[in-house]
């Protein structure tokens, strides 16, 4: 038996999973590590525990399943994205990864938006500049830390330093270097404009491959750390949202698919970039290189279930114990929660709004609603504002479906009411967690040789289960979404969500 191995590094720490040819899952393992908080909004993590992460699972799915180092075919990364990681020539770390959620930047992102223009970077990237951009923190680096940033040859991300570490080459593919904000998104080549108004390098760049490409083959060194076996394909892969798209079985312009996590986002794929007018959503490069990802994110979506759980039903020790009869304290109250209302915005927002002083908000309370009331309305009004993106993308592209995935897609009751209030047919595919990892091996398996196109997925995660709107909820749920745009522009002019 032959296998591909998917790596898939995201904020908490990596989640391995080995494959057979056939695309079926026949082992897992992970291992976690820390994000440090040096100072402020400072977000970081050391490289040299992914690293630690990678090699442990490795060595454990072998340990599992007793597969000889040989047989594995190849090995690919989806990860988290927006660092940045400087690196010297040895592809050694010149300083710890400011991760996606580090914002010490913002006073780069704010000259970089007044030198070149929000707007300019948006037609150019598709990307909305903001201190999490990548672009963003090379600029604090370079500004901060110069006699660093001048030994630096090339700024990674995690997956890419993983890559470098086990072939000793520094490259990036498209996807992940499409969400930096200094990438071209209809060349695909990093854009000269934004990088001369930034003052960072070009020659700093990694060079970008596609993520299906070969980026060279496991040194032994890395082989003897790993347990994997010298010369074996290491394939670029891709960001965690493209691989997600990939493993949803999304291969086609047209096609829609949700991300229900602890946060949330709805993408389409599209033939070239959508650019909205009013920027609420954004733009990824998807894995093939050709397609694009029209997006727009929600920052606190399970995180908002779990938040009203917590909070709402404090007197269960177990909490699976609730999620287990959600269903029951969804069905005690009807579609609208008798007029009660949630703002969603527990971290702030980013789609549609863009407004990160937003906070969350019960509007409409009376003494007639109990915690079952509140408890729908904290769902209801995660899928208001997610309906709130899909308006926006299907200005630029129709969205007959919308395939689910994510650890929130396990809840049926949820979906049903998202189904109701999108007015939308919901795909819920067999694999729902493991969609990333799954892009992740289609990645691997294209660059073996083991599969002809990403568009295997479409078999590989067939579709399980189809949820049907209710059609006699749309009205009310029509006045909801209304009355939802309604307070949350009555209060930010109040500036009553102001932190």
């Amino acid at each position: 038996m032959r296998y591909l191995m998917a790596h898939d590094l995201g904020t908490s720490g990596n989640k391995a999973v080995l494959y057979n040819t056939r695309g079926e899952a026949v082992a897992q393992a992970s291992a976690n590590y820390p994000t440090h908080y040096p100072f402020g909004n400072a977000a970081q993590q050391d490289p040299e525990d992914w690293w630690a992460a990678f090699c442990k699972t490795c060595q454990e799915l072998l340990a599992q399943t007793g597969c000889a180092p040989g047989d594995i075919l190849a090995l690919s990364f989806s990860a988290q994205m927006n660092a940045c990681l400087p690196v010297d020539r040895q592809g050694q770390p010149l300083r710890p990864a400011m991760i996606w959620a580090d914002q010490r930047a913002d006073e780069q992102a704010e000259r970089l938006s007044q030198e070149l223009g929000r707007d300019r970077v948006y037609q150019i990237t598709g990307q909305r500049l903001s201190a999490s951009s990548g672009i963003s923190k090379m600029a604090w680096f370079r500004e901060h830390e110069p006699a660093l940033y001048l030994q630096t040859a090339a700024f990674l991300q995690p997956k890419d330093y993983l890559i470098s570490r086990l072939t000793g080459q520094l490259v990036s593919d498209y996807s992940d270097a499409s969400h930096l904000a200094c990438l071209d998104i209809n060349a695909l080549a990093w854009s000269d404009e934004v990088l001369m108004a930034s003052g960072v390098d070009k020659a700093r760049l990694p060079r970008l491959l596609p993520s299906t490409a070969v980026a060279g083959r496991l040194r032994p060194d890395a082989a003897r750390a790993c347990g994997l076996l010298a010369g074996t394909p290491v394939v670029t892969g891709g960001g965690d949202g493209p691989c997600a798209t990939a493993g949803a079985g999304l291969s086609s312009p047209g096609q829609s698919y949700c991300c229900l996590g602890t946060s949330a986002w709805i993408a389409s794929l599209l033939a070239r970039p959508y650019l909205d007018p009013q920027a609420r959503t954004f733009n990824l490069v998807y894995l093939d290189g050709r397609q694009v990802m029209a997006l727009g994110a929600t920052q606190a979506a399970g995180l908002s279930l779990s938040w009203a759980v917590d909070t709402l039903f404090s007197e269960f020790d177990d909490k699976s114990q609730v999620y287990a009869r959600l269903e029951e304290h969804l069905d005690q109250v009807p579609a609208g929660s008798a007029d009660l209302l949630f703002l969603p915005y527990l971290l702030g927002e980013r789609s549609p709004w863009w407004n990160a002083q937003a906070s969350g908000s019960f509007l409409g309370l009376h003494p007639g609603h109990g915690r079952s009331h509140l408890l729908r309305a904290v769902l209801e009004g995660v899928g208001l504002n997610l309906k709130l993106v899909q308006d926006a993308l299907e200005e630029g592209n129709a969205v007959e479906q919308l395939t689910m995935i994510g650890g929130g897609a396990r809840n049926r009751a949820w979906l049903q009411i998202l189904a109701d209030i999108w007015q939308k047919e919901l795909p819920v595919p067999r694999q729902l967690q493991t969609a990333t990892s799954l892009g992740a091996m289609l990645c691997a398996g294209v660059g073996a040789g083991v599969f002809d196109s990403l568009e295997a997925a479409r078999h590989l995660n067939p579709v399980a289960e189809l949820i049907r709107p209710n059609q006699e909820h749309a009205e009310v749920y029509q006045r909801a979404l209304a009355r939802f745009t309604r307070v949350y522009h009555a209060l930010n002019a109040a500036d009553y969500q102001q932190r």
